[in-house]
C-alpha cells in the first residue's frame, strides 16, 4: 500500500523502528479499510488491509485460544467479541476462525472495527510476552548442526515449496521431527488449516505426497498437536544428551 515505509530494521510500516521488534499500527488519520479472503475453512476468514501490516516481515504468531490473548492486546479484544474462537497472526494478515455455530455476517463486521480502531489508536500490536515469545517463520525449518541429510531435505521441502502453498490459505505448517526408523515425519499445522474441515486431504494429498514423491525415506505425514510437539522435543533434547554425554565419555577414554 502506499503507506508501506522501510525503517532502519527493515519493519513494514507501521511499525516503528527501534531496538527491539516493538510492533505498532499507528497510520495516518484516516479510514482505514480492513478486507477479508476466504480459505478453504468455510469457519476461517483472512483479514487484511492495503495500509497495514501486522507483524515484522517474516514473522507469525499462532493463538488458538483465549488463553494466548495475553500475548497481543488486538488478540484480548478480538477473542472480547462473541463467537471469535482462534487467531492467527501473519506478517500481512490475521486468519479468524469462528465457532461453527456464529455468524460471519456478524462477526465479520464487528472485527473490521476493531482492527482498524486498533490501527487508529497507536498501541502495539505485540505485549512485551508476545515480543519475546515471537518466532522467525523458518525457526522450525532452518538447517541444525546434527541434522541428517533426510531431515535437511525435508525442511527444505516443507520451507520452499509446502510452507507457502499452505499460507496462501491463511495458515502454516510446522515441522517438529522425523522417526528415521519407520520414516514417519510429525508436523503441525496453525491458523485456518488446523481446524479446516479438508485438513486431512492437505495432509495426506498435499504435504504427505509432496514429501513421500521427492524423499523416498517418508513413509508417512502425521499431524500432532500442540503438547505432543513439546513432549517430542523434550526427548529429542534429552536423547541428544545422553549421547552427547556418551560421546565425551567415550573421547576421554581413548
Amino acid at each position: 500500500g502506499e503507506t508501506l515505509l522501510n525503517h532502519t530494521q527493515s519493519y513494514p510500516y507501521p511499525y516503528q523502528a527501534s531496538s527491539s521488534a516493538s510492533c505498532s499500527m499507528a497510520t495516518q488519520r484516516r479510514s482505514i479499510v480492513v478486507e477479508t479472503s476466504d480459505t478453504p475453512n468455510p469457519d476461517s476468514l483472512r483479514y487484511f488491509s492495503m495500509e497495514l501490516s501486522f507483524l515484522p516481515e517474516g514473522q507469525s504468531m499462532d493463538m488458538p485460544n483465549s488463553g494466548h490473548g495475553y500475548k497481543s492486546p488486538l488478540a484480548v479484544i478480538l477473542f472480547q467479541l462473541e463467537g471469535v474462537k482462534a487467531l492467527y497472526f501473519g506478517d500481512e494478515y490475521i486468519t479468524v476462525t469462528k465457532e461453527k455455530e456464529a455468524d460471519w455476517a456478524e462477526v465479520s463486521t464487528l472485527v473490521k472495527e476493531a482492527i482498524a480502531q486498533f490501527a487508529d489508536s497507536g498501541v502495539s500490536i505485540l505485549s512485551a510476552e508476545g515480543e519475546e515469545e515471537i518466532l522467525p517463520l523458518n525457526w522450525d525449518t532452518d538447517p541444525a548442526a546434527d541434522d541428517s541429510e533426510v531431515i535437511l531435505a525435508i525442511k527444505e521441502l516443507l520451507a520452499s515449496r509446502i510452507r507457502p502453498m499452505v499460507q496462501g490459505d491463511g495458515g502454516n505448517v510446522r515441522f517438529i521431527g522425523f522417526d528415521e526408523a519407520d520414516g514417519m515425519v510429525f508436523v503441525m499445522l496453525e491458523g485456518a488449516c488446523k481446524s479446516c474441515p479438508s485438513s486431512g486431504q492437505t495432509l495426506k494429498f498435499g504435504i504427505e505426497r509432496m514429501l513421500m514423491h521427492w524423499i523416498p525415506e517418508v513413509t508417512e505425514v502425521q499431524e500432532v498437536d500442540q503438547e505432543f510437539a513439546t513432549d517430542y522435543k523434550r526427548q529429542q533434547n534429552e536423547a541428544k544428551e545422553k549421547k552427547d554425554k556418551e560421546d565425551a565419555a567415550t573421547e576421554k577414554k581413548d
